[in-house]
């Protein structure tokens, strides 16, 4: 389960970043809450931070914000290793 999680937050990030380059705040706020709603679950409470800090940014219309927390969650994401 949480191999298939880290997967679609994977290919959910590519999608962010192609929202980041649209300047479609609205979608990237709607990320983050996911991510914000659903990283401590699968026992990840770092992204259920980098959520919040994406949401929050995306409300604020924040991109600078929004490139540094994306580009942090593509290198987080890239290192986890699911057993």
């Amino acid at each position: 389960m949480v191999a298939a999680y880290v997967r679609r937050c994977q290919a959910a990030l590519t999608d962010a970043e192609a929202a980041l380059e649209l300047g479609d705040h609205s979608f990237l706020r709607v990320y983050g809450h996911r991510l914000k709603g659903s990283g401590g679950g699968y026992g990840i409470p770092w992204l259920t931070e980098a959520g919040l800090r994406v949401e929050a940014a995306a409300r604020r219309g924040d991109a600078a914000e929004l490139q540094t927390e994306l580009a942090a969650l593509e290198v987080y994401l890239g290192q986890i290793e699911v057993l």
